[in-house]
């Protein structure tokens, strides 16, 4: 039986995968670790929609920006990684069995919006194309408002292996 078919789905609606699930696959772990829930992973076209529940008392938002805190580009772009590093790893769970990965590089990167705490953060990433250990995806970024409005903070493609 595959990950994806043994992994306990969530009770909650709109939830495939809740925290428990996604901190057990993640490799990252806290205070590192910016996925909070997988919402859909479509296994076939290897496309993942998750969630981060950005709280505002993250340590790193203490010193940027004091007294305005805005979530760094650095940090927007490895979530959308960490959400890549669950597709794959649940996805293609053959191929990244015993293996972690490491980031190789981003193109493409374009911050649209800046993301100011506290945020709901939706993560969506796609599989471009996988080679020779090489992953290459194509991730973005959006904030959801109370009345469930989606704006578009961050586009990125990036890459990583899988060592």
């Amino acid at each position: 039986m595959s990950m994806l078919e043994s992994l306990p789905k969530s009770n909650v609606a709109g939830i495939l995968y809740d925290a428990e699930v996604v901190h057990s696959v993640l490799p990252q772990k806290a205070p590192f670790a910016f996925v909070d829930e997988i919402l859909s992973l479509d296994a076939e076209n290897m496309e993942i929609v998750a969630k981060w529940h950005l709280t505002g008392e993250e340590g790193f938002l203490k010193g940027h920006f004091p007294g305005n805190p805005v979530l760094p580009g650095v940090i927007q772009i490895e979530s959308m990684a960490q959400a890549a590093t669950l597709l794959t790893m649940i996805g293609r769970e053959a191929e990244t069995t015993g293996k972690r990965p490491a980031f190789m590089g981003v193109e493409n990167c374009r911050f649209r919006a800046p993301v100011i705490p506290k945020a709901e953060i939706v993560l969506k990433a796609k599989l471009i194309m996988a080679r020779h250990g090489i992953y290459k995806y194509s991730g973005e970024l959006l904030t959801v408002d109370a009345e469930g409005k989606e704006t578009l903070c961050t586009k990125a493609d990036f890459s990583a292996a899988m060592v």
